[in-house]
């Protein structure tokens, strides 16, 4: 066995200090604000910085869980989660891989019409009317249908595609299989990390989408998990600035109402991420890198 040098040990003892550091500069936000959830708001509010809570208090979470709308609202970001998460990766992929293909007519000005779409659009207004003359004002289908394609996700789709062998396609064709069967049966099944990935940042995106059903929906029944959050997170402000009493409950819950909705609205992804971290990396820099 090689014996190893100090100049050796010293680095691998620096870039081990060096690590430990970054982890729990990385970590210790998120460490702060469950920490603060936990902490009653009269111990909270004189130490905005707490490693750990010496008491234990469930009010800001007894609090947020006390509103009638809360289930509701889970029910419909996992219904809308669920289908645009379907949805958009189904058209997006589709049309990835279609745009794959050399010979099919209009490639190129199909694809710089899209492209055009990540740095051009029509504001807010047009994109109000449009879908208030699609008759989508006040309907869960404002929420999934406007989200068809993402012109990001598109992109790195298509680039991973073009980096799968040829000869994987071209046999199949020799077979008799079509374009549509090759995508399903062989494309997708041999593309999982691209798959895993796109699909998380779909999710991701739409578990947290609240501006569109703040702006279409207009009852509250129908509102998603985050917009009713949010809306808790206002109403606790306005309760505190209406009261004259620095001890009324609310007003001691504010901080800790805020931290637990932070930690009520991240769960669901930290639930899932672990179970396809192992195809994100992967995903993203094959994706992006291969041309």
């Amino acid at each position: 066995m090689t014996k190893r040098s100090n100049s050796s040990r010293l680095f691998d003892y620096l870039n081990l200090a060096f690590l430990i550091l970054f982890s729990f500069v990385t970590l210790y936000p998120f460490w702060n604000v469950l920490t603060i959830s936990l902490t009653p708001y009269e111990i909270a509010v004189h130490s905005p910085i707490v490693l750990f809570p010496t008491e234990i208090s469930w009010e800001g979470y007894k609090y947020v869980f006390s509103s009638d709308s809360l289930l509701k609202g889970l029910t419909v970001s996992l219904g809308v989660t669920v289908g645009v998460t379907i949805y958009q990766f189904a058209i997006t992929s589709i049309a990835a891989y279609a745009l794959t293909k050399k010979d099919l007519p209009g490639r190129n000005a199909v694809l710089m019409f899209i492209l055009f779409t990540m740095f051009f659009n029509g504001g807010l207004i047009p994109y109000y009317l449009l879908i208030k003359s699609l008759g989508l004002i006040d309907s869960w289908l404002v929420l999934i249908l406007p989200a068809a394609i993402n012109t990001f996700n598109l992109i790195v789709i298509k680039t991973y595609f073009q980096g799968l062998p040829a000869e994987i396609e071209e046999s199949a064709l020799m077979d008799g299989a079509g374009y549509f069967r090759i995508y399903l049966q062989i494309i997708l099944p041999v593309s999982l990390p691209i798959v895993a990935t796109i699909c998380l940042f779909i999710s991701v995106a739409a578990w947290n989408e609240w501006f569109n059903a703040m702006l279409f929906l207009n009852s509250r029944e129908k509102w998603p998990l985050s917009l009713i959050l949010r809306d808790i997170i206002v109403q606790s402000n306005t309760d505190i600035g209406n009261q004259a009493s620095v001890h009324n409950k609310t007003a001691l819950l504010s901080e800790t109402i805020k931290m637990s909705v932070i930690m009520i609205s991240i769960l669901p992804i930290m639930l899932v991420y672990p179970f396809i971290q192992k195809y994100f990396v992967k995903g993203v820099m094959i994706g992006a890198v291969k041309s």
